[in-house]
């Protein structure tokens, strides 16, 4: 699971964690990056990205805190075993396949890592 996080200045976040000792995962998209030291991982995201590629309740969500992102080999095998209902989900253009769901521990988004060619059925 790793938290992804809303951020004011994504530049100056990426420095800040950085200097930190972690290291920049870039994702394609100038507005969301992963950032990672060890096994220990985060994703910042701007306003804008968050308002134009989440379901509103999601970018509400994180103007107060983390929402959980969690990475999964496939989210057809993960969404007949979901307990909590699918709100949305989208194809990214930085290759993921994203469920966002409300479950009861919170907000999650559960992602699978799309090939080049690959595409959802």
């Amino acid at each position: 699971m790793t938290p992804l996080y809303l951020v004011d200045d994504l530049i100056s976040a990426r420095r800040r964690y950085a200097a930190l000792g972690f290291d920049i995962v870039e994702t394609g998209d100038p507005e969301l990056v992963g950032m990672r030291a060890g096994d220990t991982g985060l994703i910042l995201a701007t306003e804008q990205h968050a308002k134009h590629t989440m379901p509103r309740k999601f970018f509400e969500a994180l103007k107060t805190g983390p929402v959980l992102y969690v990475w999964v080999d496939s989210v057809e095998s993960v969404r007949p075993n979901l307990a909590d209902p699918v709100i949305d989900e989208r194809v990214t253009s930085y290759g993921t396949w994203e469920l966002f769901v409300e479950s009861r521990i919170g907000l999650v988004i559960f992602a699978e890592r799309l090939g080049q060619t690959q595409t959802r059925h």
